[in-house]
């Protein structure tokens, strides 16, 4: 299995696309996020609950990406996306900057990376993909000039899909427990 990593950039949107276009349920089994175009993390709550029409959501990730403000990592096997992982500068995370409970300390761009979703298709999971993308996802950062990573796996791990990933993956890779919320908890890495 020959993987590639590729940065989403507005060159490969389509690809980005073309991946959510899918149904969820073919990749996730959960319908309700078959409209989901990863947006959760770029727009306010009340945006997130008043933009609800698929296309609508498609638009808006487009001229997100197109903006270079969706920053992430398609996971191609071969020539097709089986995977999507969302990262980029914490400052760029709306709800990240807008509720309290995800502070961890001033910072300005360039000091967290926040790593938010991890998305790969069931039939590509438990082969390690997702290790191999926080490997590269950390050593990015790290050329980048970031201080540290930051992920907000969900506290409650009976839930299906870990779509954060889950709390064992970040501590197999270094991440410390930073603290721990009623919904999350706040996982870092050191760079």
């Amino acid at each position: 299995m020959e993987l590639t990593f590729k940065k989403l950039t507005p060159e490969i949107c389509e690809d980005f696309l073309r991946y959510f276009d899918i149904p969820r349920p073919a990749k996730t089994n959960h319908e309700e996020f078959d409209s989901c175009y990863c947006l959760e993390s770029h727009l306010t709550n009340d945006e997130n609950e008043r933009i609800t029409d698929k296309n609508e959501r498609r638009e808006k990730a487009k001229q997100l990406i197109q903006q270079n403000i969706m920053k992430g990592y398609l996971i191609y096997c071969e020539n097709d996306v089986i995977g999507w992982v969302n990262c980029g500068d914490k400052q760029s995370f709306i709800p990240l900057n807008e509720y309290d409970e995800f502070f961890t300390e001033p910072c300005g761009i360039g000091k967290i990376k926040v790593l938010y979703c991890i998305d790969i298709i069931p039939e590509y999971r438990g082969k390690g993909i997702a290790h191999k993308i926080i490997d590269v996802v950390c050593a990015d950062a790290k050329a980048e000039g970031y201080s540290f990573v930051e992920a907000y796996p969900f506290s409650d791990t009976s839930y299906e899909w870990q779509y954060h990933g889950p709390i064992k993956l970040y501590e197999n890779h270094g991440f410390e427990r930073l603290a721990e919320k009623s919904f999350f908890h706040i996982m870092r890495k050191k760079l």
